[in-house]
């Protein structure tokens, strides 16, 4: 596998994540009849900011993948980069947008933090060198 192809597949399950976020958004809106906002629906509102909040930090971490293969990194930091960014965003959306994970909140946001961190560095790393 090539660093592009690596990015390429973490991309891609962050596509899946994303579509199912969105899907269960769509559910929610069927089960408590809210067409739009969240109907002061606490159920609704957590589902409505899984989703948006990962739309807020996904583009800067995908492209961050990406970018990291052009720039010359390793397989294996791509794959532990994507896979740490897919595991935080997978642990917010099960106690956001699932409530199945009492503390996915908190784990989700704080991997998504040092994920984007050890991206950041490992960008101006590879810029630079």
């Amino acid at each position: 596998m090539s660093p592009i192809e690596a990015a390429g597949l973490w991309i891609g399950l962050n596509a899946i994540l994303l579509i199912v976020s969105s899907a269960n958004v769509g559910r929610m809106r069927m089960k408590h009849k809210v067409n739009l906002g969240d109907g002061g629906n606490d159920e609704m509102l957590k589902a409505i900011r899984a989703q948006g909040n990962y739309i807020e930090y996904a583009p800067m971490a995908l492209i961050g993948l990406a970018a990291t293969a052009l720039l010359g990194g390793g397989v294996m930091l791509i794959n532990i980069l994507g896979g740490a960014f897919l595991l935080a965003r997978i642990a917010y959306f099960a106690e956001m947008g699932l409530g199945a994970f009492s503390k996915g909140r908190t784990l989700g946001t704080m991997l998504t933090m040092l994920t984007l961190l050890a991206t950041a560095i490992a960008l101006i790393f590879l810029a630079v060198t």
